[in-house]
């Protein structure tokens, strides 16, 4: 019986170990910014700043656990530009964190509205296909990051 007894306990406390040690990984988790003041995105100098939207965004991620990669995409055709913010969950640690792209990379507009959203709210896959894969829009650069370097 007393075996029994022995075994959930015995069970229980890799995995109570294993959660606080996933909690001192991410405590002891060094990132990198980076910050480009200098673009201008539908011709507004220094985005980061002067779109509201945007410096909140960052504002409210500045202490993420995630990667996250803010990039400016240009249209070669319209020469329309579209902020696209990718986030990228640090997995390790982490395996139940989803890696459906969609959900992570999404695309704005300069002025902040959701791109290829269908009426039910998740993402237009063929749209969002096609923004990416079509050959039409390429990155004119990076505005923010923030990247685990550690």
């Amino acid at each position: 019986m007393k075996t029994i007894k022995l075994l959930p306990a015995t069970l229980l406390l890799p995995m109570l170990l294993g959660m606080v040690s996933c909690e001192e990984k991410d405590s002891q988790a060094q990132f990198e910014i980076y910050e480009n003041h200098e673009i201008t995105a539908c011709a507004v100098k220094d985005p980061l700043k002067n779109y509201t939207w945007l410096s909140e965004f960052i504002e409210e991620n500045r202490e993420s656990t995630y990667n996250i990669i803010i990039y400016l995409y240009a249209n070669a055709g319209t020469k329309e530009d579209n902020i696209v913010i990718d986030i990228s969950p640090n997995r390790i640690g982490y395996p139940g964190v989803s890696i459906d792209i969609y959900e992570w990379k999404k695309i704005f507009s300069c002025e902040g509205d959701r791109l290829f959203v269908n009426a039910s709210g998740g993402v237009d896959n063929e749209s969002w296909n096609n923004f990416f894969y079509s050959g039409q829009n390429s990155v004119k650069g990076v505005l923010w990051s923030r990247l685990r370097v550690n």
